[in-house]
């Protein structure tokens, strides 16, 4: 074996690290707080978490207290990320003691009210707007001279799933000069689900997060602290009592419109095939970004876990990069002790400095594969890409490559090229994951590893007979893999009963899944649903504009939707006024005031609902001399509304 050339690696580090310098900005930490134009303190008083997550769907409301020593009135700039997948749908300010909500405009034209209320009239408003993909900016004016001003934002976002057990992530981690509240920090989870809870536990706090078990299927979850710290993310994972298998209907509909509906598929057990030979190229992330914030210690130990969990006859490589790429050997090698040592060594030897050049590691880790092996990139990064806006290139890239290798992308910190990371994966047929430096980072690689050496199901194609559906996000659904949740959202026409029939290669061999579902005339439940949908329908669209560049016509569907569902995107911006007569002068229609109350609403109904509202019964069925298979379907009112599974059989007999 040729071992890597521990001098050729020093010198292109070193010269990373001349050309990076200039072009590698610190990562912005997240919930920093500014003060606009002035030096005087500025500082985060105390902060608030409350967390209802109901089956999956989680709602995340902060509520925040700025505070200001000085003995003028400041303009707050407050820069924050919210998670993958989030959605947010309401930004409050409390004016003379009294809560006003925010409405959606068109981004500019938010600014210049903004700006005008500010700057003319020196009232009271507030703006929030998405700065990038990952980013969001919250201006707030005024906070009063030696006084506080409160705000609260709230996000939806799904649960992650995966073989059972539910993580929850909420991004606390600041740089250490702002990471101390002056006052309160709280945090309070509700968890309910329909299949009974076994546990829940925090990772990152520990024994500071106090748990009790409030009835079958729910838990309730907090930390307080009296001097609150921000210094890292808050993780909470639960773990069903039973790993989830089988398909779930959410449905959201009003007499006056088309309903919409989320499909959560979930595969077992029962989707499981004797373990194949794998061939896993590592691609590690060791640019300037990766550095900050502990994120390559992090990278390191998952490549290390991962190493540790090839069994015999696999093989595997690393690749290193920043602005090129340096690889432990120039074929796969046996997943020997003495390699695995080599690696570790290896990756003992990285730093994280440079800037990021991602596309000749994954060029170079796309021709890493073995004969008869089920080949794979494990790709951690952050994925800033120096230099690069658009992911057109990377995508180009790869279908020029050999085929038969998937992309398994890990994402590592908050600072994350998110959309990057789910389309390699999504255009190799792979999967994107994200971690916390506060996850458990053994167990989520041992997910992962599952998921290398067994995919489930591949070419998916959901079709429904009796309602009419559209608008389908996403439209192609991607590869399922071992207790993996896929979520289908869309909208429907029609009301009864349906069937459903969900098409796919199910290992190796094209079957058909079919169900009866009842989709209802009216539900007013989960009305969190339509923002779910909406946001998801603008991701498309942005992801659109990525690979195809802006235009006109993208631009304004974004906008529509932004506006028409209330929702922050990067042509849309909330905007809070001062009362009720400020947002009549502006002639703002009060669309989002409405949605919040209606979902403040069903959000108390659910709290009071049991956790197993009318839940279906087991059904075992099987097909084609597959064996026999036992789902859990679920149905009833309140979040879960379904109906029968009814049958399998192979495409061929139909």
């Amino acid at each position: 074996m040729r071992r890597f050339d521990k001098s050729k690696w020093l010198a292109i580090s070193l010269l990373a690290a001349l050309a990076g310098a200039w072009s590698t900005n610190a990562a912005l930490a997240a919930g920093i707080l500014t003060p606009v134009g002035s030096q005087q303190s500025l500082a985060i008083e105390s902060q608030k978490i409350d967390v209802h997550i109901n089956n999956g769907v989680a709602v995340t409301t902060v509520t925040q207290v700025f505070r200001n020593s000085a003995a003028q009135p400041l303009e707050a700039l407050y820069t924050f990320p919210v998670p993958r997948e989030a959605s947010v749908s309401n930004f409050s300010m409390w004016i003379n003691g009294k809560e006003v909500i925010g409405e959606v405009l068109e981004r500019q034209q938010a600014r210049q009210i903004y700006q005008q209320v500010t700057r003319v009239e020196r009232k009271d408003p507030g703006l929030l707007e998405q700065v990038d993909y990952k980013t969001f900016e919250m201006r707030v004016f005024p906070v009063p001279a030696r006084g506080a001003q409160q705000v609260q934002i709230t996000y939806y976002q799904p649960v992650d799933y995966d073989s059972g057990f539910g993580t929850y992530v909420y991004p606390l981690e600041m740089d250490e000069a702002a990471s101390r509240l002056t006052g309160e920090l709280s945090l309070m989870v509700d968890v309910k689900s329909a299949i009974p809870l076994k546990r829940t536990w925090s990772p990152s706090h520990g024994e500071a997060l106090v748990t009790a078990e409030m009835g079958p299927g729910r838990y309730r979850a907090g930390i307080e602290e009296a001097q609150g710290n921000l210094d890292r993310d808050f993780v909470l994972v639960y773990e069903l009592e039973r790993e989830r298998m089988g398909l779930d209907l959410i449905t959201s509909r009003s007499k006056s419109e088309d309903g919409y509906f989320m499909l959560l598929v979930t595969p077992g057990s029962a989707f499981d095939e004797p373990r194949k030979q794998v061939n896993v190229t590592y691609v590690l992330d060791v640019s300037g970004s990766m550095g900050l914030g502990g994120k390559l210690d992090v990278a390191r130990r998952a490549v290390i876990e991962g190493l540790k969990a090839m069994r015999q006859g696999d093989t595997f490589n690393v690749i290193a990069f920043n602005i090129a790429p340096i690889s432990l050997a120039p074929q796969p090698l046996p997943a020997t002790d003495e390699n695995r040592q080599s690696a570790f060594d290896f990756l003992q030897s990285l730093e994280g400095r440079g800037g990021t050049d991602l596309m000749p590691a994954l060029e170079q880790a796309m021709t890493m594969q073995a004969v008869g092996a089920r080949n794979a990139v494990l790709l951690l990064s952050d994925g800033q890409a120096t230099g690069v806006n658009d992911n057109g290139g990377f995508l180009a890239a790869i279908r020029r490559g050999p085929a038969g290798t998937r992309i398994f992308s890990f994402g590592i910190g908050n600072e994350i090229n998110r959309p990057l990371l789910d389309r390699l994966a999504i255009e190799t047929g792979g999967l994107a994951d994200y971690l916390s430096g506060q996850d458990e980072v053994e167990r989520k690689l041992t997910l992962m590893q599952r998921k290398l050496a067994s995919p489930a199901a591949e070419n998916l194609k959901l079709s429904i007979e009796g309602i009419e559906i559209s608008d389908l996000c996403p439209q192609q659904p991607p590869n399922l893999f071992r207790g993996q949740q896929l979520a289908l959202l869309g909208r429907y026409r029609g009301a009864g009963e349906a069937k459903l029939t969900l098409t796919g290669d199910f290992l190796g061999k094209r079957e058909a899944l079919t169900a009866k579902l009842d989709f209802p005339e009216t539900n007013a439940d989960n009305p969190e649903l339509e923002r779910m949908w909406a946001w998801r329908k603008v991701d498309g669209l942005m992801n659109q504009i990525r690979e195809q560049g802006e235009s006109a016509g993208v631009k304004k569907q974004i906008i529509e939707l932004g506006t028409q569902y209330s929702i922050v995107t990067p042509f849309t911006a909330f905007l809070v006024l001062e009362n009720e007569a400020a947002y009549q002068r502006f002639s703002i229609e009060r669309r989002n005031l409405r949605r919040v109350e209606n979902e403040r609403s069903a959000a108390e109904r659910q709290r009071g609902a049991d956790a197993t509202p009318n839940v279906g019964r087991q059904v075992t069925w099987s097909g084609g001399g597959g064996g026999a298979v036992e789902w859990l379907f679920l149905a009833g009112t309140g979040l879960l509304a379904g109906g029968r599974l009814i049958s399998r059989r192979r495409a061929s007999q139909a």
